[in-house]
């Protein structure tokens, strides 16, 4: 099976697929509109444009050339939309790395992507200071230079082919496979978009997606290519439903994109009363979608909602699905291809199954990646030129495919259905993460003789656990504590198991393969054994009670942990969207206290969680 929809036939130049060209031309037609939105701050597209070309021409005083790779180092902000769009006109690819992530991890991904510069501001830039030949400049330094376009003439001859982004995902040899997005490819996923869900100068799109998943391209590019206006959500508040409403309904933003898990919890937590007519267009997609979730976000709004699919080696998205308002939908499909888009679904062999029978999906067409960065077997692995696929006979010469390793079904339409992995990949709210990697970290700490990594549990409770075997003399008791604090200095919290276990030895099949679905059975049965019962008595309230002992009580029951620390962080110990909705309402009752969802996403420990409770029973909460 393949779909097909293809660009117009109209003669192309490499301008037509260059993003400076096509920022340039649209920012030389409306310099007085807003371009970012920011709180108080608003930056008009002459501004933006002189930012970003200070930018540019600040990394290329300092040797960037096409073909670089520069990283940008910034929390969400004007700064680093200013910074992605400076490395890309001085002819560079960005990689952008979170400010929250363990510094080891990022100086890791730093000797991967092997960058000429970073952007970054003056109370980070500390970071790098030791890594040798690494060019960093601030904000401030950017300023200082001219606003002109020498970088856009010094690269002339640069192709639509070139990278302008770099994406990391996890990999399973414990080591992050980082995605090369071209010019070419990025321009096409907009063009796409703008083709089914238009946006033009009335428009706003809200910006609130980490800058390590690929749609902040989308949040970007989208509406600045469009002549729309980018609204910023505020550092860390990514998760506060109570930000993004106020945002939407106070800065008119008409077209949103949410994760699965994101568009549950925000439906969740607010006035099931409260409308979004204002929206006009909603997109979701990373998970499974629901289809109760599908009416309940359609009982709340006017606006289409679209489900959209595709893996960061293929550029935000290579099918979507505007969802019916179907009262008695069952099913939720993913969608056909979108244009410029091909896809097969193959079997084991590589050949097309019959049609509305079950394989796995190869996705060709203008999004693909141009690779891994810095690795070939990797790369020749994953993506496959036409040759290599003698059974798809019409694959065009020059077609090269990516293995999605997802399993799909085709409807009589041409609309996929998505069946789940072909290979060990799983996905936590979103989140591609491969057990191997975690793996092959959990090895490299101190005592670990063997490790394994699993996933059980489905939806929003779905956690990730894992069993470690220790060194021959290595006491376990003190084990899964040592793994865990080794694991959060080399790893984000989202990849660190919620449950470390230790185990005599690793069970195996008959085969001699590692058992994974006898590890799954005991993870799943030692986490319901490990939550600890509802309490019938609580604490009473009072000016004299002991907060922190009601919290660590919350957290104990919600996160299925033996024991909270004052300085444990909610999400390092497996805490979610759902699960901060989970406590906040339970506190609500036992403390009788108006206690914001922002309150524990904001204080994240248990010490300074329980000192902002404490504050909200005096005072009441902040606006």
């Amino acid at each position: 099976m393949t779909t097909v929809q293809a660009s117009a036939d109209r003669p192309s130049t490499d301008a037509d697929h260059r993003l400076d060209a096509l920022l340039l031309e649209r920012w030389e037609r409306d310099p007085a509109l807003p371009a970012i939105v920011s709180g108080e701050t608003v930056l008009t597209v002459g501004e933006l444009r002189d930012r970003v070309l200070r930018t540019a021409t600040a990394l290329r005083a300092h040797g960037v050339r096409a073909g670089d790779r520069v990283v940008i180092h910034h929390d969400r902000s004007v700064e680093f939309v200013v910074a992605v769009l400076g490395a890309m006109f001085a002819g560079a690819a960005h990689v952008a790395l979170g400010v929250d992530d363990p510094p080891q991890r990022t100086l890791r991904a730093v000797q991967d992507c092997v960058p000429r510069a970073v952007l970054t501001n003056s109370a980070l830039r500390e970071r790098f200071s030791d890594v040798p030949d690494l060019v960093v400049l601030t904000d401030e330094e950017c300023a200082t230079y001219p606003p002109t376009l020498e970088p856009v003439r010094d690269a002339s001859d640069a192709s639509a082919d070139d990278p302008v982004a770099v994406i990391h995902t996890s990999g399973s040899t414990g080591r992050p496979k980082a995605s090369l997005i071209s010019h070419r490819a990025l321009v096409s996923r907009i063009k796409a978009l703008q083709t089914t869900h238009r946006m033009d100068e009335r428009d706003r799109m809200l910006h609130h997606t980490v800058c390590t998943f690929d749609m902040h391209l989308g949040e970007l590019y989208w509406p600045l290519l469009a002549g729309a206006t980018v609204v910023i959500a505020a550092p860390g508040r990514h998760r506060d439903a109570d930000h993004l409403a106020e945002l939407i309904r106070d800065q008119g933003i008409t077209t949103v994109y949410f994760g699965v898990s994101q568009l549950e919890l925000f439906l969740l937590t607010r006035d099931p009363a409260e409308r979004y007519d204002g929206l006009r267009q909603m997109l979701t997609g990373g998970e499974v979608l629901g289809p109760e979730l599908v009416k309940r976000f359609h009982s709340r709004s006017t606006a289409s909602l679209t489900n959209i699919y595709g893996p960061s080696e293929c550029t935000i998205y290579c099918t979507a699905w505007v969802l019916p308002r179907d009262p008695d939908l069952d099913t939720v499909l993913i969608g056909p291809a979108i244009q410029d888009t091909e896809l097969w679904i193959l079997d084991e062999k590589g050949t097309p199954v019959a049609d509305g029978e079950p394989g796995e999906l190869y996705i060709g067409g203008a999004g693909v990646a141009l690779g891994y960065l810095n690795r070939p077997e990797l790369t020749a692995e994953r993506f496959l030129d036409a040759e290599r696929l003698p059974n798809v006979p019409s694959v065009s010469p020059h077609c090269r495919l990516y293995r999605s390793g997802d399993l799909v079904r085709a409807r009589p339409d041409g609309a996929l259905e998505f069946l789940g992995r072909a290979d060990r990949q799983v996905k936590i709210r979103g989140i591609r993460i491969e057990p191997g990697e975690i793996e092959e970290t959990a090895k490299r700490c101190t005592g670990v003789g063997q490790a394994a990594v699993v996933a059980h549990g489905s939806g929003a409770e779905k956690r990730l656990a894992a069993f470690v075997v220790p060194e021959e003399g290595v006491a376990p008791g003190s084990l899964p504590s040592s793994v865990r604090e080794a694991l959060l200095t080399w790893l984000p919290p989202y990849m660190v198991p919620s449950a470390i276990e230790v185990a005599d030895e690793l069970p195996l099949t008959p085969n001699g393969k590692l058992d994974r679905r006898l590890l799954e059975t005991w993870a799943a049965k030692r986490s319901a054994e490990s939550a600890p019962a509802r309490p019938v008595q609580h604490a009473p309230v009072g000016v004299d009670m002991d907060v922190e002992s009601v919290v660590s009580e919350v957290w104990c029951e919600v996160l299925q942990v033996s024991e909270v620390g004052r300085d444990d962080d909610f999400f390092d110990l497996g805490g979610d969207s759902f699960k901060v909705l989970r406590v906040v309402e339970t506190l609500r009752e036992r403390l009788r206290a108006d206690i914001p969802l922002a309150a524990l996403l904001l204080e994240p420990t248990a010490a300074d969680f329980s000192e902002e409770l404490r504050r909200i029973m005096a005072h009441g909460p902040t606006d």
